[in-house]
């Protein structure tokens, strides 16, 4: 029997096939031997299978291209974190208020009367003249102590040329009054008035009138200066010089009440009428 054929009635499965007469390829035919009607059925186990299909291209020819796997998309665009904020616009209000609360502080409390510099308004004088109409000479309490000390030490030092130069004066009338000890005197009388002229004395009391006062009595000495030299060889009279002498004596007089303060507070010597 072959595979898969129908059994016979009788139940036989080794009954002979009646279909198959011949064996196949036995059988004569017009042109040779008939195949089975099996043979395009299937291959013999033993024989593979004719293709019959057309030859596969490549691999890379076939392959097929798949679509992109869900991690290989390109990531979706996210807006950029947003940057953080600088805190130094704030400290530098928080400085600039600061600092505007410090100046309006400092003008509110800035002591009343007082200049900016810190300098204290300028003293009025003793004679109880108002403070805004100070008369010449008033010391203020802005003034250095130096300009005081230096303007009082330059005329003290006027007074020892004056005490000098009449000293002199008197040797020269003791010898009788040459004419050329009576020139050097003159000489030294106008050179002290010209230095008396051009005293400073605003860091003085009484700076001014100290000044004028000790002009006068060397302009009033130069004149006696003169007089003397005018009758040299020999000395004038007593009388031929009295006035001018006695304008000197006034006005060195003047001086003296003047420059004792001075000289107490400069810490210098007192001077009196003879010494100058």
């Amino acid at each position: 029997m072959r595979c898969n054929a129908p059994l016979p009635p009788d139940g036989g499965a080794t009954a002979r096939d009646e279909t198959l007469r011949e064996p196949f390829g036995e059988a004569p035919g017009p042109h040779g031997p008939v195949p089975p009607p099996w043979a395009e059925q299937s291959p013999i186990p033993w024989e593979s299978a004719a293709d019959y299909t057309s030859p596969m291209p490549p691999s890379e020819e076939r392959s097929i291209s798949l679509s992109r796997e869900p991690w290989d998309e390109p990531a979706i665009w996210q807006p950029p974190a947003p940057r953080r904020k600088s805190r130094l616009p704030y400290f530098l209000g928080a400085a600039g208020a600061v600092l505007l609360i410090g100046v309006a502080a400092a003008i509110v409390f800035w002591p009343s009367g007082s200049s900016p510099s810190g300098n204290p308004p300028a003293a009025a004088q003793s004679s109880g003249q108002p403070s805004d109409q100070p008369s010449q000479g008033v010391v203020s309490e802005t003034e250095d102590a130096g300009d005081l000390g230096t303007q009082a030490g330059a005329v003290n030092g006027l007074l020892e040329e004056m005490g000098s130069t009449r000293s002199d004066l008197g040797s020269v009338v003791a010898d009788g009054c040459p004419a050329s000890g009576l020139q050097r005197i003159l000489d030294a009388r106008k050179g002290q008035l010209e230095r008396a002229r051009t005293l400073e004395v605003s860091a003085l009391d009484n700076g001014v009138q100290m000044k004028d006062a000790l002009v006068r009595a060397l302009e009033a000495s130069t004149e006696s200066n003169q007089r003397y030299l005018d009758t040299a060889p020999g000395c004038p009279s007593e009388g031929e010089v009295a006035d001018v002498n006695q304008r000197a004596s006034s006005a060195k007089s003047e001086f003296i009440g003047y420059w004792t303060p001075i000289a107490e507070q400069a810490g210098l010597p007192a001077r009196s009428e003879g010494d100058i």
